[in-house]
């Protein structure tokens, strides 16, 4: 008898372990979801501000009518905008991710119009940060 209630008293602290060990993952992994959404946001935010600046920059390389350096700016917006467009698309906000999309296209033919020495790329460089503003309000 006495080795029935050793038994029971094990499998019972077995159990507890069991149980503790359960309610501490849970309890870790629901914090751990929303600093994964704040780090998702982050970058997103990151990312478009990286695409926004280099955007500037070639707006002002375009005014400066040094179109080299403009085509490597645009160059470096499409980098930043894949990953925002990635992401929106990931979420399932696919308003969003239609306004990078279309920014995309502006940077493409800013680079291309940069590289025919055509001053209408600041255009094209200011349609894109509106294609972004866009995309940040939806």
């Amino acid at each position: 008898m006495a080795n029935m209630s050793r038994t029971r008293l094990i499998a019972l602290a077995a159990a507890g372990v069991i149980v503790v060990l359960g309610l501490g993952y849970t309890w870790g992994a629901s914090g751990r979801f929303t600093i994964q959404n704040a780090l998702d946001n982050a970058r997103q935010e990151l990312d478009l501000a990286e695409a926004r600046g280099v955007l500037l920059e070639a707006k002002v390389s375009l005014y400066n009518v040094n179109f080299g350096d403009a085509s490597r700016h645009f160059e470096a917006a499409k980098a930043p905008l894949r990953r925002a467009r990635e992401r929106y698309q990931r979420i399932g906000s696919n308003a969003a991710a239609g306004s990078i999309a279309a920014a995309l296209e502006h940077v493409e033919e800013g680079q291309r119009l940069a590289g025919a020495l055509d001053q209408a790329a600041n255009t094209k460089a200011s349609d894109a940060l509106q294609a972004i503003r866009v995309a940040t309000s939806q």
